[in-house]
């Protein structure tokens, strides 16, 4: 309720301006001192034809890899072509990426691919090998020793 009767003296002391008369004898507050000099339509936003538009340059040529580039500025390249458009254009600025920083980094090894060299990876299969030898042993014994309480 607080807040309804805020809301309504915020606009009851807003609609007053248009009826409180000032010292001079005028409204405080009348529709053209609000909207003051706001164009009447969208077109009066627009230059008009006495203004005459300025000449843009833009630079054309294909660079190494044969791809075209286009600036604003005059290039280094030899036969760059020039191309003159009137002002009723817009120029949007070109995005330019950062300079990579090149770090000498050693490169992290990949999950799954082997880091030894050949030789220690032959002495880890020669050593998975015995293992399982002897793993398939001790099973055979263990089964005989069951074999053997059953009878």
């Amino acid at each position: 309720m607080m807040i309804k009767l805020m809301i309504f003296a915020v606009i009851l002391a807003g609609a007053a301006l248009f009826f409180i008369k000032g010292p001079d004898g005028k409204h405080l507050l009348t529709v053209d001192k609000l909207f003051g000099d706001l164009p009447g339509s969208p077109a009066d936003l627009l230059p008009g034809e006495s203004e005459t538009p300025a000449v843009t340059r833009i630079y054309k040529w294909k660079d190494e890899d044969g791809v075209w580039q286009f600036s604003n500025s005059p290039a280094d390249k030899e036969g760059a072509e020039v191309i003159e458009l009137d002002g009723q254009i817009n120029i949007v600025q070109a995005f330019r990426f950062p300079e990579p920083v090149k770090e000498n980094k050693t490169p992290t090894p990949i999950p799954g691919v082997m880091t030894v060299s050949p030789q220690e990876a032959v002495n880890m299969l020669d050593t998975v090998n015995n293992l399982q030898e002897t793993i398939d042993q001790r099973k055979a014994d263990m089964d005989a020793i069951i074999e053997r309480g059953k009878n």
